[in-house]
């Protein structure tokens, strides 16, 4: 009010018709020199697979029809620099991970069931046969994988290893170790994330990748995937099925990865395991390598006879 009475009522009109112009005029100089910028498009053809070593934070172009993408349109390595454009708000949380105990995934298999939700889950193979799986999760690693495949030679095993796509980037040479070892490669996506904690277009992206990168260096399509730390929903599932792949899950998990101790993990893994047990272990933990041949020896002394999940799937039923 103070303002106001300084100011003749009959000139409030001009004074509003003089804020209006200059309002117009600082937009149009704005939009002027927006437009002088120079204006990003998306590449047009498919971009190779980008190396991770070092690691890369590849960025697509910021213009405005980026917003109207969805990762599953593009190139692979296109369709990567997208998600990790938008990684900070959802990958930072599905990096944790949060592993489903035997028990949960059983219970959701069973709730599936009651809802008629078919599809391939794979929990375990043949309860009338003395059979049993080994997988193990989250290689390659430059030091533990090799140890690894060691023991497995010396003890005539052939396990299933799940790879991260990135580690595979990473490490090739270990990969093909396994492959020429006669062990089967499986997926566990790209970056290794809760598929169930990023937005369901990209779930598609991080199973492609990965399996384009085993693909290259094996030359072998993977038809076996796992999500990380067993989370999925029905989203992860048909997006599995749809690229087809078998989704392997896993009857018996002593926790390694936690590193709970050797006698732990053996213990553990010796009171869970039955016929047709798929066992769950990872690449890059230390007690694992330590305890692995004498669980080995263990389980072959209670007859069990050691497959791939190949195989286990065979006589499944």
């Amino acid at each position: 009010m103070k303002i106001l009475s300084c100011v003749r009522l009959d000139a409030l009109p001009r004074l509003f018709a003089f804020s209006l112009l200059c309002t117009s005029i600082l937009c149009n100089a704005g939009t002027a020199f927006c437009q002088t910028l120079p204006r990003q498009t998306l590449p047009s053809q498919a971009l190779p697979l980008r190396p991770l070593v070092p690691r890369l934070r590849t960025r697509l172009p910021q213009n405005s029809i980026r917003v109207q993408l969805s990762p599953n349109l593009l190139p692979a390595a296109a369709a990567l620099a997208l998600v990790e454009s938008e990684r900070d708000e959802y990958w930072l949380n599905a990096k944790r991970e949060v592993y489903k105990s035997t028990l949960e995934l059983v219970a959701q298999r069973q709730v599936e069931l009651d809802r008629g939700l078919l599809g391939d889950r794979i929990l375990r193979g043949n309860p009338n046969r003395r059979e049993i799986a080994l997988t193990i999760d989250d290689g390659p690693h430059p030091v533990y994988t090799p140890e690894l495949l060691q023991i497995l030679a010396q003890n005539g095993i052939k396990a299933t290893f799940f790879v991260v796509g990135e580690q595979a980037e990473r490490y090739p040479e270990l990969i093909r170790a396994e492959s020429d070892a006669g062990h089967a490669i499986g997926n566990h996506t790209y970056d290794h994330v809760s598929l169930i904690k990023i937005p369901p277009q990209y779930i598609d992206t991080e199973i492609k990748a990965c399996g384009e990168v085993i693909n290259r260096i094996t030359g072998k399509s993977p038809h076996l995937f796992r999500p990380p730390g067993g989370e999925y929903n029905r989203s992860v599932a048909e997006a599995t099925e749809a690229l087809g792949y078998k989704l392997v899950l896993y009857s018996d998990d002593p926790g390694d990865y936690a590193e709970p101790g050797t006698q732990v993990i053996e213990k553990r893994t010796l009171d869970m395991i039955s016929n047709g047990g798929i066992i769950l272990l990872h690449d890059g933990s230390a007690q694992t390598l330590t305890i692995l041949p004498q669980l080995i020896q263990r389980l072959k002394a209670r007859g069990f006879q050691f497959v791939s999940v190949d195989q286990l799937l065979k006589t499944e039923r």
